[in-house]
């Protein structure tokens, strides 16, 4: 069933987690999108953080992964605005495993464009050992139920004639 902006309420909770990553992952994609030594080089990074860390857009995107496929792929997105407040709170390392909480705290429905509105997803990720890892806000823009923009377009329109 797909999720339409009115399937989501402040307060809601979603849940995901990724596969463990391993060295080999954090060096393979260091090595094609930030080859920085402190993701590819084992000795320099290891004088800086005592192990070869994941890039944090590494990082960012295997939190997102599951949150893509499970949970809007299956929502009536049609944009988004970007994303807010991406902090990189501690490093991720080989064999971390990421879970993802994902937390509705904001929707508003489009004054001008009644069949959308926009929801607010605060994603906040952790390490096995409960350390956060990472955080940010996105906007997402939803389709609005087609009967909720008709029902509001007609409210509009009688509301404009008189």
């Amino acid at each position: 069933m797909r999720k339409y902006f009115e399937d989501y309420e402040v307060g809601q909770v979603f849940q995901f987690e990724s596969p463990p990553l391993s060295k080999s992952d954090i060096i393979e994609f260091a090595s094609q999108w930030d080859p920085q030594r402190i993701h590819i080089d084992e000795d320099a990074a290891k004088a800086v953080h005592g192990s070869i860390i994941a890039s944090g857009y590494q990082t960012l995107l295997i939190s997102m992964r599951p949150v893509m496929a499970e949970l809007m792929a299956k929502t009536e997105v049609i944009g988004a605005a970007g994303i807010n407040e991406l902090k990189w709170l501690k490093p991720v390392r080989p064999g971390d495993v990421l879970s993802t909480r994902v937390e509705v705290t904001n929707t508003k429905a489009s004054r001008t464009k009644p069949d959308r509105g926009v929801v607010t997803f605060n994603f906040t990720t952790t390490n096995q050992l409960g350390d956060q890892v990472m955080t940010l806000q996105v906007p997402a823009m939803m389709q609005r139920r087609a009967s909720d923009t008709t029902a509001q377009t007609t409210i509009t329109e009688e509301a404009n004639s008189e």
